[in-house]
């Protein structure tokens, strides 16, 4: 009976991303007009899109995770019901502009910390 009710809460949730969009964006130095112009669009519709007062096409979403190098899973994360089986998410925010260096040791951790959990 939990499990449907937990299905029945995600199935009627809002789905408010501009919040994310926003945070993603940020992190990895664009402006929203740099965006915008990637997209074509105006940057006042990116500003629309992250404070969530449009929702904006599937169309425009893909385009966004290509810009921003993310999975939709990643956007979507609060709002899908299952994780992915991944050895590791390369849309870790930041994760791509690593160096090969870097992204070994990041592995490694991961490895590291996942061997403690089965001891």
């Amino acid at each position: 009976m939990k499990k449907e009710h937990n299905e029945n809460t995600l199935l009627n949730k809002k789905i408010h991303i501009g919040k994310t969009l926003k945070e993603i964006r940020k992190s990895i130095g664009l402006t929203q007009e740099q965006v915008a112009e990637k997209l074509g669009l105006a940057p006042r519709y990116l500003s629309d899109l992250e404070r969530d007062k449009t929702k904006g096409s599937l169309d425009t979403f893909v385009k966004l995770c290509n810009i921003y190098r993310v999975s939709p899973s990643f956007i979507l994360k609060d709002y899908i019901q299952f994780k992915e089986n991944k050895y590791i998410n390369n849309s870790l925010v930041g994760y791509n502009k690593l160096n090969k260096d870097e992204k070994e040791l990041i592995e490694e951790l991961i490895k590291f910390m996942n061997a403690r959990k089965t001891k």
